[in-house]
């Protein structure tokens, strides 16, 4: 007989981490569940062969049918944006203990749980001094201190079942909205130089990071880790912005954009956001994290699972510039 397929839930299905991820295992044949909302958009499961199943963390009730019998678990469920702070506690810190709390009562034999943490929650670091995971958190964002809590939540159950926390910096690649507009501004020939030119940036491609998420999955770790995912090189922000310049094909008029400038656009951005009852995309806080360093070392993550980032900054950039323009996000 057969043996049956693994089975792994995915918990935000629908985004861009979680669609690709559902793709990726469902391209190797495990059984797939898509754990999203009643409400959410499914337009990029579209063609993944997936089980749907609905259930909302901020709604404990709705968790049980969503963890039962599955093997593992990817927790890639929260938000990155809100109008209020608090709503980045609701979700990514209590929404993250409601459901850790519903694998137990209803999953208690799962196989293993990943936590998709933030480089955030970890907080910068310090000019030409990589961080690493056994330094003392200190996220400086709302968002990043709520990943953290989340993080903590979800480590807390190690003694239950295993279970680690991934922490990605930057995600980019094919469909990515958030760093989207970096490129578009490149892609209108401009070199943005924002704050300090040789601060150090580490980011992550989406397809490195759904391949190191599979392999903290399948292999043998300690539970109660957490690890930095990221590529193995940072960039300064001046090589960075080159190298998007270079990825785009076009030349550029670099215009540089000092941090107090910067800091007071964000001011003003915030305030004309609010006004209007919308989310601001650039805020006071959003505006120091851009302006921070932010260099990890990868070698736990290596040592833990066996992840070594495959695609350059470079690679990765022309990647994405090429599916903007053929998916009409850019001309």
């Amino acid at each position: 007989m057969a043996e049956s397929k693994p089975s792994v839930l995915i918990t935000g299905a629908n985004g861009f981490i979680g669609s690709r991820l559902c793709r990726r295992f469902a391209e190797k044949s495990w059984h797939v569940v898509a754990g999203v909302r009643e409400s959410a958009d499914m337009s990029l499961l579209n063609g993944i062969d997936v089980e749907i199943r609905y259930g909302d963390i901020t709604r404990p009730n709705t968790l049980p049918t969503m963890v039962t019998g599955v093997d593992y678990i990817v927790h890639n469920a929260g938000v990155v944006k809100a109008k209020h702070p608090r709503t980045f506690f609701d979700v990514n810190e209590i929404g993250t203990k409601s459901l850790f709390e519903a694998i137990v009562q209803h999953n208690p034999n799962v196989k293993k749980v990943i936590y998709i943490s933030s480089l955030a929650a970890a907080g910068p670091s310090s000019a030409g001094k990589p961080i690493t995971e056994n330094d003392p958190p200190r996220p400086i964002t709302t968002y990043g201190r709520s990943k953290l809590k989340g993080e903590q939540a979800a480590l807390a159950f190690a003694d239950r079942f295993n279970v680690i926390s991934l922490r990605p910096p930057g995600i980019y690649g094919p469909g990515d909205k958030e760093i989207f507009s970096f490129f578009d501004t490149v892609n209108k020939h401009i070199k943005p130089f924002i704050g300090n030119g040789r601060r150090k940036i580490q980011l992550v491609h989406v397809s490195d990071l759904c391949r190191a998420i599979n392999l903290a999955l399948t292999n043998e770790t300690e539970s109660g880790i957490a690890c930095f995912v990221a590529e193995s090189r940072s960039y300064s922000m001046k090589e960075l912005v080159k190298t998007l310049s270079r990825a785009s094909g076009k030349s550029g008029i670099p215009v540089y954009i000092p941090s107090i400038i910067f800091k007071m656009i964000a001011a003003g951005s915030e305030i004309v956001f609010r006004m209007v009852g919308a989310t601001p995309m650039l805020t006071v806080e959003k505006a120091e994290e851009l302006l921070a360093s932010w260099e990890v070392t990868t070698k736990k993550a290596h040592d833990a699972f066996g992840f070594v980032s495959q695609i350059s900054f470079d690679q990765g950039a022309r990647e994405t510039f090429r599916w903007y323009r053929e998916n009409g996000w850019l001309q």
